[in-house]
């Protein structure tokens, strides 16, 4: 009886125990399920949150992958997720742009660092746009890398902007040609490569003839289309390795890189000459005018930039002496 007892009592203890364990496995359940609803809910005003900012939303995991592209994102480029999910959407990354930000990427995520990259990104009419791309990293609760939630913003405009005020900054705003600024770093730049690769340059100093007669005749509108048609007469006659700028007014400079010999500068500047002695219609109106050229040369005459350009000026002046269309060489007497 007491054997009996006893085991009746151990089977109590141990319904007991297991009670406790299954009302503990119900309350472990019930917050699982309460923690997989909050997590839902979080989850569900994430993504009411980012379809509703203004900026593009996109997150990531560890190996780069990207999961979620919020509706901003998905409406600009007017692709789905499935067409933008995992990598697909790094093909609509500008060629130009893309090993840059793949570089980028890659060390932001060694790092596990903030990161901002701007690239041009192609929408589903084939356009590219420019964007600020800002990435920040996520971590798990133990401190784990888990991966970037970044934004994007379009700064197309702002990027045009400032390549027109770099435009502006090196290149005259009637001809389009480089202007000083422009044309003094390219003839350092041209020296330089002629000094290292043992070549000649020539530097072509020109003056209008007559210009002053057709501006006050016919007024600045005119000037300024003679100008702009000198402008593309004078970059027909080189090659597109040499440069062609304005100095102002009626001058103009031409650099000739990596010539040969003297007569290849001959050549240019009769050709120069013909080119111009054509006349121009303004309006209905024609007119005429020719063309000074001083001409000085890398090494022959100076290795400075400065003292060759004085040396040009000094032959231009000779060459209009002579009151016709007419071309000099520094140290030279003026050539027609």
């Amino acid at each position: 009886m007491r054997d009996e007892a006893r085991k009746k009592s151990d089977l109590v203890d141990e319904v007991r125990v297991l009670r406790r364990r299954v009302a503990a496995l119900e309350n472990s359940l019930q917050e699982f399920i309460n923690c997989e609803a909050n997590l839902r809910e979080s989850e569900s005003r994430f993504h009411i949150m980012a379809d509703s900012a203004p900026v593009f939303i996109w997150m990531a995991n560890t190996d780069g992958i990207r999961w979620f592209f919020n509706k901003v994102w998905l409406d600009y480029t007017g692709r789905t997720v499935d067409e933008e999910k995992d990598d697909k959407w790094m093909d609509n990354i500008h060629p130009e742009d893309i090993e840059g930000f793949r570089e980028s990427y890659a060390m932001a995520t060694g790092v596990q660092k903030p990161f901002k990259l701007d690239y041009r990104l192609r929408r589903k009419d084939g356009v590219y746009r420019w964007v600020l791309d800002t990435g920040t990293p996520r971590f798990t609760h133990d401190g784990t890398f888990a991966g970037f939630i970044g934004s994007c913003v379009g700064i197309s405009e702002r990027k045009e902007a400032e390549e027109q005020l770099q435009h502006i900054a090196h290149f005259d705003l009637l001809t389009d040609l480089p202007n000083r600024f422009l044309f003094f770093d390219r003839m350092n730049q041209a020296i330089e490569q002629a000094k290292r690769y043992n070549h000649i340059i020539a530097l072509l100093f020109l003056d209008l003839n007559r210009f002053k007669s057709v501006n006050d005749t016919l007024g600045h509108h005119a000037g300024d289309v003679l100008l702009k048609e000198t402008a593309k007469r004078l970059s027909a006659c080189v090659r597109h390795v040499d440069t062609v700028a304005r100095m102002g007014g009626d001058e103009f400079n031409i650099i000739l890189s990596a010539i040969h010999e003297q007569a290849d500068v001959q050549s240019v500047a009769e050709k120069i000459i013909t080119a111009l002695s054509v006349p121009f219609y303004i309006d209905g109106t024609e007119c005429s005018i020719g063309v000074s050229i001083g001409i000085s040369m890398f090494p022959v005459n100076s290795s400075d930039t400065a003292m060759l350009i004085q040396q040009a000026d000094m032959a231009m002046y000779k060459a209009k002496s002579s009151g016709q269309s007419s071309y000099c060489f520094s140290g030279e007497k003026n050539e027609t």
